[in-house]
């Protein structure tokens, strides 16, 4: 047992004593269940890993379990050596369990894998793709590095790569609603403590955009007893107006020719916007600290005269307004998703470039907003009014996961992280959205401890992915959800790091929304002690 598992176990002994006895019960169901029959009860039996295919769980059937050597794991169609199994070459043996779940009318394809030894004692499942489709075995094998017990699923979808499956089994759908992945879960938990004997210590999801974050939130809003700690990334949440939002920055630069801003023009507009707001926390570092508070107008770099490559062109100033201008519905005026801001223009180049929309809003408009493959943005151009409405259509609502009362999470111990970098290259603004919307329904008292947003300045998409257009953002949010849950206090401030080739690391001192980090006045900008946390002005 590690000093860290240790330590939580301690803490948790105290105030979770409810939340342990739940998962004791659990670990006595499934010693009841396995195939051997023994008890449990001094909590320490272990069932071995081929042992795991005989056990008996509701409407599963097992289908294999085995022990994989260390660097033997070859993922489906692939080969021994090649590319393919490069990312699993390094992982330790652990057992592999795999078994098919009957959710409704489909059959979910499910793995879980056991680290054959030095488990921490944490179970953390891998979100699934947007779409379903397929099992997410890179990411299972980056979280099984840690320690962790993990799982992944193709939420019964077989095959898909994006929304086309509609068309033929419309049925499938509604399992984006993620009951599959509830299933999956509970499956999992129940096997691990059959393989360990005893039950996970804690159960946790860390996911960042598309479907592995929406994922987290699900699970948050609709099925609260499955984790005890969340944290949810970028987060893809209205996954409805997710598309909308991308045909609003691809139409800005796309409404004519003469809206369209070449590539070479987005650092101007960058520096320009830096110039305009970068100074404003005490520091001029190349990061806007607060851009929603940034008052920075592209008119500034309108040509006067002819167009050239230092300003911008009156067509282009108002496809850069539209950019920064929040997505809305024409006839209501009603927001639809959060805006972009001041800064991440170097961000822009996916959703604004292009000469077709974002993959995700293309497929989107055709098989959810108009159900017709053949749909094409030249013959029918996207209209935010009737097209918002078919997006909203019942049947579709089962992609978004934006429901704000999450009491029932909450009143369970539960901790919500939220976080998002202010350069995303799809409207930041929707991670406060929900935040707040949060916020609304239960009151700033009831989640004043429990539900944390840490908007990161600079950051692109996700934590510790590395970005060409900004720097990667460094930080343990597992570490950080665990000592959450140790010290029963939300945390005010992160540290992360922040690194980009070529220049040396730096620490940054990040404040819990709304507050902002400011410069002192005193002492190195490169030591987050620097910095205190304000309110924004």
């Amino acid at each position: 047992m590690t000093d860290r598992q240790s330590a939580r176990e301690t803490t948790l002994a105290g105030k979770g004593v409810r939340r342990r006895s739940n998962l004791l019960t659990l670990a006595a169901a499934v010693c009841l269940l396995s195939a051997t029959g023994s008890g449990c009860s001094s909590g320490t039996s272990v069932t071995s890993c081929e042992k795991l295919a005989t056990l008996s769980l509701p409407d599963t059937t097992m289908t294999s379990a085995h022990l994989v050597d260390p660097g033997g794991f070859v993922p489906p169609n692939g080969r021994a050596g090649d590319s393919t199994t490069a990312p699993f070459a390094a992982l330790a043996a652990f057992c592999r369990v795999t078994a098919t779940i009957k959710v409704a009318d489909s059959r979910v394809r499910t793995e879980v894998w056991l680290p054959a030894s030095g488990w921490n004692g944490d179970f953390q499942p891998a979100g699934s793709s947007f779409w379903g489709g397929s099992i997410p075995y890179a990411r299972m094998a980056a979280l099984l590095r840690t320690g962790v017990a993990t799982a992944g699923t193709n939420l019964g979808i077989e095959g898909a790569t994006g929304p086309s499956f509609v068309l033929n089994n419309p049925e499938k759908l509604a399992n984006l609603g993620n009951r599959p992945y509830h299933a999956v879960v509970a499956n999992a938990k129940a096997i691990a403590a059959a393989h360990y004997g005893r039950p996970a210590t804690l159960s946790v999801i860390d996911e960042c955009g598309g479907g592995g974050a929406r994922d987290a939130l699900a699970a948050v809003q609709r099925w609260p007893g499955d984790f005890d700690a969340v944290a949810a990334t970028s987060f893809t949440n209205y996954g409805t107006h997710h598309g909308l939002a991308q045909m609003w920055l691809f139409q800005a630069t796309h409404n004519d020719e003469a809206s369209f801003i070449p590539a070479s023009k987005y650092p101007m507009i960058h520096e320009a916007a830096l110039s305009a707001c970068d100074a404003k926390d005490g520091v001029k570092d190349g990061v806007i600290e607060d851009p929603p508070r940034c008052a920075f107008d592209p008119g500034t770099l309108r040509c006067r005269g002819a167009d050239a490559a230092d300003c911008l062109t009156a067509p282009q100033v108002a496809a850069v307004r539209k950019i920064y201008q929040a997505p809305s519905h024409a006839r209501t005026k009603q927001a639809l998703y959060g805006p972009m801001v001041p800064g991440s223009e170097l961000s822009w180049e996916p959703m604004t470039l292009s000469p077709r929309p974002y993959p995700y809003s293309e497929s989107f408009y055709k098989y959810l907003v108009f159900k017709d493959p053949n749909w094409d943005f030249k013959t029918h151009p996207a209209n935010f009014d009737t097209d918002v409405d078919r997006a909203d259509a019942a049947e579709n609502l089962v992609i978004n996961a934006i429901d704000a009362n999450i009491g029932p999470f909450l009143d369970r111990g539960g901790k919500l992280l939220l976080m998002g970098g202010w350069n995303d290259d799809l409207g930041p603004g929707n991670n406060v959205t929900y935040y707040e919307s949060v916020i609304a329904a239960l009151g700033a008292e009831r989640v004043k401890n429990s539900v944390r947003l840490f908007m990161i300045p600079g950051m692109h998409h996700c934590l510790n992915l590395d970005y060409p257009s900004t720097y990667t953002v460094k930080l343990d949010v597992v570490a950080a959800l665990s000592h959450w849950k140790q010290a029963e206090r939300a945390p005010d401030q992160l540290i992360v790091t922040t690194a980009r080739q070529n220049q040396p690391d730096r620490r940054r001192l990040v404040c819990a929304y709304p507050r902002v980090s400011f410069y002192a006045g005193q002492g190195s900008v490169d030591d987050p002690s620097s910095f205190v946390c304000r309110a924004p002005s």
